[in-house]
């Protein structure tokens, strides 16, 4: 049987040659509560943005439901345009999660990179995990100036997650899976997450979470603000370290 980790690098090499798909297909082929996010540090560039974001499309079920945009007119267009027309022939044929997108701006431009997660692979390995058609387009947005930060996420909530959601969590995870989960309920807490780089040192509070100190070479998870939504996240590709907030 061939491993997940010898699939995900065929299939992408496969995906990779038609210029679509990350490779990781059938991940998102069955269950419910299934999760998978796509996070790129972008410039001011329409084709950049389209590019990322119709790899995401071609890795999510062919029955997601329309998209919840969440960004300034001037990419509404660019957005629904990459998620449109094309074909999902790198994803799987069911699934009718939703997926939601976001573009804000960096407070401070960074090197642009991307930065994929799920519920089953966690923090994706650039080396191993990625398509040829993802490091092609990394190795584009690593030599630009981002000045913004994209989310595309696709979810398929177990059925009754919605109804029994109240407040919101802090969910921390690194390579290994969940570190922490901590409610937002309006008390200070820190904390610090060990990774292959260092350590990222974390605040939580009722304003949210944010990343106060970091070792990374970037401090793209720093730079990238309060994570205070159900939604949002924040990731540090070279800690392996990704937090995101749920509605508890």
């Amino acid at each position: 049987m061939i491993s997940r980790r010898s699939f995900l690098k065929l299939s992408g090499l496969t995906v990779g040659a038609l210029g679509i798909g990350f490779g990781s297909g059938q991940l998102l082929s069955s269950g419910s509560g299934r999760r998978f996010s796509v996070h790129g540090f972008v410039p001011d560039d329409d084709r950049a943005v389209a590019d990322l974001l119709r790899l995401f499309r071609a890795d999510i079920p062919s029955g997601a439901g329309a998209p919840l945009i969440d960004a300034d007119a001037r990419w509404q267009g660019v957005i629904r345009s990459a998620m449109v027309g094309g074909t999902f022939s790198a994803g799987p044929l069911a699934g009718g999660g939703r997926v939601h997108i976001r573009m804000t701006r960096l407070g401070t431009p960074s090197k642009g990179d991307i930065l994929i997660h799920d519920d089953q692979k966690r923090m994706y390995d650039p080396d191993g995990d990625f398509s040829l058609a993802l490091h092609r387009l990394r190795g584009r947005l690593q030599s630009t100036e981002a000045t913004y930060f994209l989310s595309a996420e696709y979810v398929d909530d177990a059925p009754l997650t919605g109804l029994l959601a109240g407040g919101r969590v802090v969910i921390i995870e690194d390579a290994r899976g969940m570190v922490e989960r901590i409610p937002i309920d309006g008390r200070t807490r820190r904390l610090d997450v060990r990774g292959p780089q260092g350590h990222t040192g974390i605040t939580i509070s009722d304003a949210g979470a944010h990343v106060h100190s970091a070792s990374c070479r970037h401090e793209l998870c720093r730079k990238a603000g309060t994570a205070s939504r159900p939604g949002d996240v924040i990731a540090c590709a070279p800690n392996r370290v990704f937090m995101h907030v749920e509605r508890g």
